[in-house]
């Protein structure tokens, strides 16, 4: 008797413990509904319009050149002086030095410097660059807007909405 009493006594625990411990669906508020945003759909379609054309510009420029290959991302690149270093990967510091230009040669920067792959601190296009490249190669590459500093620009050296061309070579 005090077996059967002792097993029901478990099974009401476990049956107790099975059914309290399930979670409520979280409530939505009653004032809260599914809002579309007009603006932002707006905006993305005028983005998308300017990439393309942003695009067709950068092809003519390459395509005069007759070496840039496209990159899946969007940017245009030339690997020339080949070297036989490591390849640049995901978080590795690496050493450049370069040159910063507009598309009609006009040189806005030359610069050593040393950025470390993965952590932001330099435009998209660039950084995707680098890691096409092994250490001791030169590169040309030719970014968009889009992946270089936007619709910002960056200070006063890129103005807004502006393709640059980096001319580089990866030092160590």
């Amino acid at each position: 008797m005090k077996k059967t009493v002792f097993l029901i006594g478990i099974l009401v625990c476990l049956c107790l413990n099975f059914y309290s411990c399930k979670k409520q669906a979280p409530q939505l508020p009653s004032n809260k509904g599914i809002v579309k945003d007009e603006s932002s759909a707006s905006l993305a379609k005028i983005n998308h319009r300017l990439a393309i054309k942003e695009d067709s510009i950068i092809k003519i420029y390459a395509e005069s050149k007759k070496v840039f290959k496209k990159n899946e991302i969007g940017f245009w690149y030339k690997i020339s002086g080949v070297g036989n270093g490591a390849i640049i990967k995901d978080s590795v510091t690496c050493k450049f030095s370069g040159k910063l230009m507009l598309l009609n040669g006009k040189i806005l920067e030359k610069s050593v410097k040393q950025i470390t792959i993965g952590k932001k601190e330099t435009i998209v296009g660039l950084e995707e660059g680098l890691k096409l490249m092994r250490k001791g190669d030169s590169a040309t590459f030719i970014i968009p807007w889009y992946l270089g500093y936007g619709m910002i620009g960056k200070d006063k050296l890129v103005p807004p909405f502006t393709s640059i061309v980096y001319e580089i070579k990866v030092l160590n």
